[in-house]
């Protein structure tokens, strides 16, 4: 076993210094609406988007694993244009956040986001797209309080990383491998597209789709290692917790889902709070929000009207 990895490490050693550089540094200004959350060691970076002054009620946004507030741009437009005030955030190691790393005091996603919905002040409605979809749900059991609703799309929980398991995605090992992998699909187009296929379940909608809304914020520095150290700290979802909520819920499915894990997703919507709504697409697979952010807000805009 031990010469195995030693030559996993090697070959990822030799990987990493044949690829040119490519790792660049977070943007003072990604976007227009861009501002930074400080937090302990963490740095959040989230968009702005302001409805209307006369409306009280807020969204927050969390993307999918390897995404970033690219992908949340229709849903967020369609909702600030229904009068709501909408963040989306960068979860760390993702977009423009901060990049883990072993020297950094390692805390939950749901804290931090916590803290800057804290930092804004008032009640929310939260959603998330996959991974963001659990970190909302566990944010909605752990902070009921500011929580006033949930949006979620083809929603995905994580499971406690323990023993020897967390040691191992935390370790220089898997750090370096993880770098060499990304540095790697990141240059080869042709991989990337064929993801973005994969999860749009579109080969149309991928020919035509901007990669760099991907690769950008994937090429940041630490991107590779921050991930596998995030594998090593990811929280689990209490499910009672879930199944007591009082509040409204919506949930949005695709047929042609080739990115979900069918056991958990079934598990999510078993276990949601009492009176969800379940939609299913059949056009958008696992990116449906991204692929048809309009009726996304439509279906879900009168469920989210209601909470308080």
């Amino acid at each position: 076993m031990k010469k195995i990895l030693s030559l996993i490490l090697a070959l990822s050693m030799v990987l990493c210094l044949c690829l040119p550089a490519f790792a660049v540094p977070i943007p003072e200004k990604p976007y227009d609406n861009s501002c930074f959350f400080n937090y302990k060691d963490y740095t959040l970076h989230y968009r702005v988007y302001d409805g209307d002054p006369a409306d009280k009620k807020q969204v927050l946004l969390v993307h999918g694993f390897c995404l970033s507030t690219a992908s949340l741009e229709g849903v967020a437009e369609e909702y600030m244009s229904a009068g709501y005030d909408v963040i989306t955030v960068d979860a760390p190691n993702f977009g423009y956040s901060t990049r883990e790393t072993n020297d950094m005091e390692l805390l939950d996603r749901e804290e931090i986001i916590y803290a800057l919905m804290c930092s804004l002040g008032g009640r929310w409605i939260v959603g998330g797209h996959s991974m963001g979809g659990g970190i909302a749900i566990n944010i909605a059991t752990d902070y009921s309080d500011i929580v006033s609703g949930l949006v979620l799309c083809a929603p995905q929980t994580n499971t406690e990383a323990k023993g020897i398991a967390a040691k191992i995605s935390a370790s220089k090992l898997m750090q370096t491998v993880m770098s060499a992998v990304l540095a790697l699909a990141l240059r080869m187009p042709a991989v990337v597209r064929l993801l973005v296929e994969i999860s749009f379940s579109s080969k149309e909608y991928a020919k035509s789709y901007d990669l760099s809304r991907i690769t950008d914020p994937m090429s940041v520095d630490g991107t590779g290692a921050g991930i596998s150290i995030m594998s090593s700290h990811t929280r689990s979802t209490d499910f009672e917790k879930l199944s007591s909520l009082k509040i409204p819920c919506v949930i949005f499915t695709a047929s042609e889902d080739r990115v979900a894990m069918a056991d958990n997703l079934q598990t999510i919507i078993d276990s949601a709070p009492e009176g969800k709504v379940v939609y299913n697409f059949d056009e958008g697979g696992h990116m449906m929000m991204e692929y048809n952010p309009k009726e996304v807000a439509k279906l879900s805009l009168p469920i989210i009207a209601k909470c308080k």
